[in-house]
């Protein structure tokens, strides 16, 4: 049987899905915070941190208090029916292990905490419409945080502000410009200005007005 791990950068769209995670911990609270701004969001535990219940105060989670060790295989198969993703983040290996095999025996994906399972969560840096995961596969947490970092330094907030701008852009061209590469050269042509750049942290409009004069000279 062939075990060889085979993961692939995705993303994935989570609204209206579940996630499942087992344990109200400290590493439940951490992964609660970040699925339930994604997803339809479930803790399970026997008792949960002051954060994830001011996540359920909010709206934002279900906590569902069990003591996870005197429950049945068949209980706990009802708790994950229908879940995208489980993940098993109690602090007892044993019950990590229970939950990882019952969620398998239904094809249901695991992300485990503690090592490299079917999902892997990546180190995640967002500017408006742009996402970049950052992953050594469970090998170096600490890389991949120092990674993200560094990225961050470079990948400024103007960076959101200019994926509006493409978009914008591509809109107009669109119906401007009929030849692909045309249209291609143009935007990449905005994209490499460093005026567009410089105009983005003092104001969006000022770049779109510099942006669109680009395209006006590349149509004369």
């Amino acid at each position: 049987m062939n075990t060889e791990r085979k993961l692939l950068p995705l993303m994935i769209n989570l609204s209206g899905k579940k996630v499942v995670i087992i344990g109200g911990g400290s590493v439940g609270e951490r992964k609660a915070s970040l699925f339930s701004g994604y997803a339809d969001t479930i803790v399970v535990s026997a008792g949960f941190t002051p954060k994830l219940e001011e996540l359920k105060d909010a709206g934002k989670v279900k906590l569902i208090q069990v003591d996870l060790g005197s429950l049945p295989d068949n209980r706990i198969g009802s708790i994950i029916s229908d879940a995208f993703l489980v993940i098993p983040a109690t602090n007892d290996i044993s019950i990590n292990d229970r939950i990882t095999r019952i969620a398998h025996e239904s094809d249901i994906l695991i992300n485990k905490v503690d090592s490299v399972g079917d999902v892997v969560v990546p180190s995640v840096i967002t500017r408006g419409n742009l996402t970049i995961g950052i992953s050594t596969l469970g090998s170096s947490p600490a890389l991949s945080k120092y990674t993200r970092k560094k990225i961050e330094q470079v990948i400024t907030p103007q960076y959101a502000d200019m994926v509006r701008l493409q978009d914008e852009m591509r809109a107009y061209l669109k119906q401007h410009v009929p030849i692909q590469e045309e249209r291609k050269y143009i935007l990449w042509k905005i994209l490499d200005n460093g005026d567009v750049w410089k105009a983005l942290s003092q104001s969006y409009e000022k770049a779109y007005s510099i942006a669109h004069n680009i395209v006006l000279e590349h149509n004369k």
